[in-house]
């Protein structure tokens, strides 16, 4: 039996295409499929109604990815866990039987992940090295690699091109927008962090696995879809605060040897980040208004001053107080 564990928020437009497509993709292994909806705006009470074998776990609050995972986990108990976004559309047939029948074969694997692929059919980064002070740099939305998207160091640490479109192999970490996670593995290595809020619990349950000596494989012959972000787009801001916060919390936790000499610059690089993906996220916003305003033939010096001021207004009144 697989436990099926959809932690929701704010995201029902795609949670129905969800559910949907993994009705679609049983063939004679049908999961438990728990819903923990995390604080969101929208009841889900409607699934009950439309998918009564789905059970649904609403909290008042939204404690946290990590917290939410490990609620459920505390009452499930199946010898396979699958970890799916609800943002996700499982896109491969007998989904559930291959994953089920490729762990039965290769019990030292502790966690298994699929490919994942945009909307458009592109493979996104779901397999991936384990990070370093390079990868907050070169990250999927940083400044450089927007800039430079085909440098070597923009694709380092991205392990999908490796290896042949249909065999496993091991990385050091996949992504938790669909992770297959053994019990007996997870029993020994532990549950989630908690103080990973959001962003980062994968990486470092990963690293948890092999300090444990189970493997992390990567099957690109099993294929969901991934739309990035559907659960976070409403509050942007606060979700580029999460990852770095989460960012600085798994290098304090797992770096041990030079710590002295390596956290300044990785702490730096961080920061860094973070103050550019918040200056590109506050452009993104400014400009369209600053179009429109410039479409009533204001000056330009009245337009620069306004886009200054929504610039400030966006960045430090309307989201951060969100």
């Amino acid at each position: 039996m697989i436990d099926l564990i959809i932690v929701n928020y704010n995201s029902n437009e795609f949670l129905h295409d969800c559910l949907a497509s993994i009705k679609c993709s049983c063939d004679g292994l049908e999961p438990n499929v728990v819903v923990f909806d995390n604080g969101s705006k929208e009841p889900v009470e409607y699934l009950n109604k439309t998918y009564p074998d789905v059970q649904v776990l609403p909290s008042r609050n939204n404690i946290g990815y990590s917290r939410a995972i490990n609620k459920v986990l505390a009452e499930t108990g199946s010898e396979y866990v699958v970890l799916l976004n609800p943002d996700t559309i499982v896109i491969s047939d007998r989904f559930f039987e291959s994953i089920a029948e490729f762990m039965d074969t290769n019990p030292d694997v502790g966690i298994l992940g699929s490919c994942v692929t945009d909307p458009d059919g592109r493979i996104q980064g779901s397999a991936r090295s384990f990070p370093k002070l390079h990868s907050f740099l070169f990250g999927r939305n940083s400044l450089l690699t927007r800039i430079f998207p085909n440098s070597r160091l923009a694709c380092a640490n991205i392990l999908t091109k490796n290896g042949t479109p249909e065999q496993p192999f091991d990385v050091d970490w996949v992504s938790g927008a669909c992770m297959v996670i053994r019990r007996e593995a997870l029993n020994q290595t532990g549950m989630m962090d908690e103080r990973f809020f959001l962003y980062w619990e994968d990486v470092d349950l990963c690293k948890r696995m092999w300090g444990r000596g189970w493997r992390v494989t990567y099957w690109p012959g099993v294929k969901i879809m991934h739309h990035v972000g559907g659960s976070s787009e409403s509050k942007v801001l606060r979700s580029v605060f999460e990852f770095h916060k989460s960012a600085v919390l798994y290098f304090n936790k797992h770096i041990h040897r030079y710590r002295s000499i390596l956290l300044p610059p990785i702490y730096a690089a961080i920061a860094l980040r973070f103050i550019g993906i918040l200056f590109l996220q506050t452009l993104r916003r400014a400009i369209p208004k600053f179009r429109k305003k410039s479409h009533h033939e204001k000056s330009d010096e009245a337009a620069q001053a306004w886009l200054y001021r929504s610039c400030v207004e966006h960045l430090f009144t309307k989201d951060l107080a969100n």
